[in-house]
């Protein structure tokens, strides 16, 4: 493999940079959330929204002016809105609706953005200089993969798109995001995750920086399974993750950057390709990077890293 693995060093979406255009209110009443109100009256397991997220009531009460973000002994976090679902790292908290959706998002300067746990027909991804200003960067697509011949077209289920990344942006100060998926009359769309950022690459400017063949990819199962005595067991399906673990050869001199790629990422769950090839996708992967760093000789150096898939 020659394309130099690499990750994104993401930007923390705020409610803030999402703009009008977007398709998801908050509250999404069709998806049966209510907004929280200051002074009103709420029973235990009540659910309400504010500031991004829902959350529920522990004990029932009256009257309190105190936002529940900062009320714990009255209310606990749930998860996000259907609106904010995409940008907690969590690829199976989708934002979900019917027919389509769109998201409209001035993050600023990014070079590069990756979307995970898609659901629908196809895409469309538009970037601009600035909120209505011109275009820069434009993309298309369906999220089915391709048939491998005509048997495959004619006979079999296309295998669903999982991930999509996109690079090659130009940088502006205002940028301007509009990622758009449809799909048939009355069909379901989501998205499981949307990162922006500066995808970051370990070749550093040297002459490696591949991943090395004998990368592995696992498909780690995340479902809950309580086996009981006498043989019966109770699940509870959840996603699956994918890990990663590959080998980086690099210049000695660049090792420097690779370390600083590390430190910028450490315990946040980022968007790494081992490679941008096609026939090897299944080394790409969001999750939580670590990895060490060993001289080979007076001029190579390993990167060894583990990626710990989220789901």
């Amino acid at each position: 493999m020659t394309t130099s693995a690499r990750v994104m060093v993401p930007i923390d979406v705020t409610a803030s940079m999402i703009k009008a255009g977007t398709s998801i209110p908050e509250p999404d009443l069709a998806n049966g959330e209510v907004a929280w109100v200051s002074g009103g009256n709420f029973a235990v397991n009540d659910e309400r929204t504010y500031s991004g997220s829902v959350w529920g009531c522990k004990v029932a009460h009256s009257g309190r002016s105190a936002t529940p973000d900062v009320d714990s002994n009255y209310w606990y976090r749930i998860g996000p809105t259907n609106r904010m679902a995409p940008f907690d790292d969590y690829s199976n908290t989708k934002v979900v609706a019917t027919g389509s959706l769109t998201y409209v998002v001035g993050p600023g300067f990014l070079n590069g953005l990756a979307i995970y746990g898609m659901e629908g027909s196809s895409y469309s991804i538009v970037v601009r200089d600035g909120p209505g200003g011109p275009e820069m960067r434009s993309w298309t697509g369906d999220l089915y993969s391709q048939a491998a011949g005509l048997y495959e077209l004619l006979f079999s289920t296309l295998a669903k798109t999982e991930q999509l990344s996109f690079d090659d942006i130009p940088l502006s100060p205002a940028a301007e995001v509009v990622i758009t998926l449809t799909a048939g009359p009355g069909g379901r769309v989501a998205i499981g995750t949307i990162k922006f950022g500066d995808w970051r690459q370990f070749i550093g400017n040297g002459k490696f920086g591949g991943a090395q063949y004998g990368a592995e990819s696992n498909r780690k199962s995340r479902t809950l399974r309580e086996y009981n005595p006498d043989g019966t067991y109770k699940i509870v399906r959840r996603a699956t993750s994918r890990d990663v673990s590959c080998s980086i050869v690099v210049d000695a001199e660049q090792a420097m950057v690779a370390d600083a790629i590390l430190g910028e990422i450490i315990d946040t769950a980022v968007p790494f390709e081992a490679s941008g090839l096609p026939q090897y996708g299944y080394l790409n992967t969001l999750g939580f990077v670590t990895g060490s760093i060993r001289a080979d000789s007076h001029g190579t150096t390993s990167i060894n890293l583990k990626v710990e898939g989220n789901i």
